[in-house]
C-alpha cells in the first residue's frame, strides 16, 4: 500500500523514475514546436506544463524555440554575478523574475534539464554591471538562451552573436560560445536561429571542442529552396555529423515552422514541419554516438502536403545570380561553370501530365547573396530546383495550392560538384567552408537519408561531391550541393541578373580545349574524378 502511494505521489508531482546515465549508450531528449502566444503568463503556464509531459516521457533534457516565452518583456539574468552565490532561483524566488523562478521550479521538480530563450536585459545606465561588461552607459537587450539543470540550477547563459534584424537587440557583446556538460555524460553546445548560417558560432563550436551534441532554439523564416527550417537542420546534422535538437517556433503566418531532433547522417530520429498553427511535444531516444541508432524511432512526421499552403515562405535572393539551364524530358548530361565552381549533372526526366507541372533548372553559383538586407553570406551551389514555369524568375516557388502529380518524373538524378578545397582557419579551429545534402519535398521536408548518396573526396587542392537521387519515386522540390563559404561573409551582394545559359559540353579529350584555361584544368579534373562514377551509371 506504501508502495503504491509512492508510485501515485511520484506520478502527481512528474518526478521521472528513468533517467540516463553515464554509462548509458543513448538519452531521451525532447523538443518543442511551440505556437507563438502573446500572453507571457500563459506561456509561462504552457511552458511547465510541457516540461513535466516531457519528464513524464522520460526525457533528460527538454529545448524550447527562440523568443515564445517572454513577451514585451526582459529578464536579468545574473549569471556572473547573484547566480554564483545563489544558483537556483527556485530556492531564491524573492531574488529574481517570475520566469527564472517557475522554469528552475520545473527543472528540480521534474529532476530535467531545460534550455530556454528569453529575452535579457543589462541596464547600464548607471555605469557599470557587477559580472557584465558595458562599453556604453544605455540599455543593452540580448537574445539569450537559459540552461538549468536537473537541480533548477542555471548552469549556462549564450547570447546570440548573429541577429537577423532584431534592431532593439544586441548582438553579444563577445563570441562567448555557449556549452554545458550533463550528469548523463553529453556535452552540448548551443546556439540561436540565425547563427546556424555563419563561421562562429556554428562550425568553430563543433571542430574546436569536438562537440558532438548540439541544442537550437529557433524562430526560423523558411526559404525556398535550399533553406526551410527542418531542410537546413536535418543537412546541418548530417555535415557535422552530430546530434541536433532543434525547437522552433510555430507561426506560419510569417513562415515560421519546423522542430526535430536528428543524429548525425541516421537523420530525423523524429521532426516536423506543420504548414497549420501546432504546439506539440516531440520525444525521441539519441544514442551518444551519433548516427549509430539502434531500435525504432519515431521517423519524420508528414503532413498533409496541401497544409503547407498556408506557410509564408520566402525565396533565396541568389537564385536571380544564379547561371542556370531548363531541364527538358529525356537524357541529359551537361556542365555549368560559375567562377570557382564547376557542375556536372546527369539527369533522366520523364514526363508529368498533372494540372499544374513544376518545371526545373540546374544551377550553379559562385558568389555572395543577402539575407533579408541584414547581412550578406558566401555560397557555392550546384542544384537542381523547381519553379512553376520555363521561367528562371519562377524558380523558388510553389504553387498557390498543392496538387498531386505536380513534381517531375525523375528517372536519374546525380550532381557531381568540384570546388575548391575548404581550408581550415587556424584561429578558429573551424572550415572556411561547409558543405551540405540540401533536399526537399512537397511536405517541405527532406529526404531522409536512404534516399540518397551524398560523398566528399578532395585530391589536388580541390573537393569534389557526388550526390545521387536512389530513390526515384521522391516528389521533389530541390536537390542540392550547398555550401557557405564564409570567408567572403560581409561582401556586396553578387548581381549577375543571369538567366538562361549555354551548356558547356565535356569534350572526350580535355586537351581539345585551350591549353592551360582554367576551364580546361577543371574539366581534366572533372573527367578524372567522375569519369568512372559516371560510367558506373550509365
Amino acid at each position: 500500500m506504501a508502495g503504491h502511494s509512492l508510485f501515485i505521489l511520484l506520478c502527481l508531482f512528474g518526478l521521472s523514475a528513468q533517467k540516463s546515465t553515464l554509462d548509458d549508450t543513448s538519452y531521451v531528449a525532447a523538443v518543442v514546436e511551440y505556437e507563438v502566444q502573446a500572453n507571457s503568463s500563459l506561456n509561462l503556464e504552457n511552458y511547465v506544463q510541457l516540461i513535466k509531459d516531457a519528464a513524464d516521457q522520460n526525457a533528460d533534457i527538454v529545448v524550447f524555440p527562440e523568443m515564445t516565452l517572454t513577451v514585451h518583456s526582459h529578464v536579468v539574468i545574473p549569471i556572473n554575478s547573484l547566480l554564483k552565490d545563489y544558483p537556483v532561483p527556485a530556492l531564491q524566488p524573492q531574488l529574481y523574475d517570475e520566469i527564472l523562478v517557475s522554469i528552475s521550479s520545473a527543472a528540480k521538480l521534474n529532476e530535467i534539464y531545460v534550455v530556454v530563450n528569453v529575452e535579457e536585459i543589462v541596464n547600464c545606465t548607471s555605469g557599470d554591471v557587477t559580472g557584465e561588461t558595458c562599453p556604453e552607459q544605455k540599455v543593452y537587450l540580448f537574445n539569450t538562451n537559459v540552461v538549468f539543470d536537473r537541480n533548477g540550477t542555471v548552469i549556462d547563459r549564450y547570447r546570440k552573436i548573429n541577429l537577423f534584424g532584431e534592431y532593439t537587440r544586441n548582438p553579444a557583446l563577445s563570441s562567448e560560445l555557449g556549452i554545458f556538460k550533463t550528469d548523463f555524460g553529453v556535452t552540448f553546445g548551443h546556439f540561436i536561429c540565425f547563427d546556424l548560417m555563419f563561421q562562429v558560432p556554428a562550425i568553430q563550436i563543433v571542430q574546436m571542442y569536438n562537440i558532438t551534441d548540439i541544442v537550437f532554439s529557433t524562430m526560423w523564416f523558411s526559404e525556398l529552396p535550399y533553406l526551410t527550417a527542418v531542410q537546413i537542420q536535418e543537412a546541418y546534422a548530417y555535415s557535422m555529423n552530430v546530434n541536433f535538437l532543434g525547437a522552433g517556433a510555430n507561426n506560419v503566418r510569417v513562415g515560421s515552422a519546423g522542430s526535430g531532433i536528428y543524429s548525425g547522417k541516421a537523420g530525423a530520429l523524429v521532426s516536423i514541419m506543420p504548414g497549420v498553427p501546432t504546439t506539440k511535444l516531440l520525444v525521441a531516444r539519441v544514442p551518444k554516438v551519433p548516427g549509430q541508432v539502434t531500435g525504432s524511432t519515431p521517423g519524420p512526421i508528414y503532413n498533409n502536403p496541401s497544409d503547407q499552403d498556408s506557410l509564408y515562405l520566402l525565396t533565396d535572393s541568389s537564385l536571380p545570380s544564379h547561371t542556370t539551364r531548363l531541364l527538358t524530358s529525356g537524357s541529359q548530361q551537361f556542365m555549368l561553370i560559375d567562377k570557382d565552381v564547376t557542375c556536372y549533372f546527369r539527369v533522366q526526366l520523364g514526363e508529368r501530365n498533372g494540372e499544374n507541372v513544376y518545371r526545373y533548372r540546374a544551377g550553379a553559383f559562385s558568389g555572395v547573396r543577402t539575407y533579408s538586407g541584414v547581412t550578406t553570406g558566401g555560397l557555392r551551389i550546384c542544384s537542381i530546383i523547381a519553379c512553376t514555369d520555363d521561367t528562371p524568375e519562377s524558380c523558388g516557388k510553389r504553387f498557390p495550392r498543392y496538387s498531386e502529380n505536380s513534381t517531375a518524373a525523375f528517372q536519374a538524378l546525380n550532381i557531381f560538384a568540384l570546388v575548391p578545397y575548404p581550408e581550415t582557419d587556424a584561429s578558429l579551429s573551424a572550415k572556411k567552408a561547409v558543405y551540405f545534402p540540401i533536399t526537399l519535398d512537397t511536405a517541405l521536408m527532406p529526404l531522409i537519408p536512404e534516399y540518397y548518396t551524398f560523398e566528399e573526396i578532395s585530391m589536388f587542392n580541390a573537393t569534389t561531391f557526388t550526390f545521387n537521387l536512389e530513390n526515384l519515386d521522391t516528389e521533389l522540390y530541390s536537390f542540392a550541393v550547398w555550401g557557405r563559404e564564409y570567408t567572403t561573409d560581409g561582401e556586396e551582394a553578387t548581381n549577375n541578373n543571369s538567366t538562361e545559359t549555354t551548356t558547356t559540353p565535356v569534350p572526350e579529350n580535355p586537351d581539345d580545349s585551350e591549353p592551360g584555361s582554367s576551364i580546361a584544368h577543371r574539366i581534366y579534373l572533372m573527367l578524372l574524378f567522375f569519369g568512372p562514377l559516371v560510367l558506373l551509371r550509365l
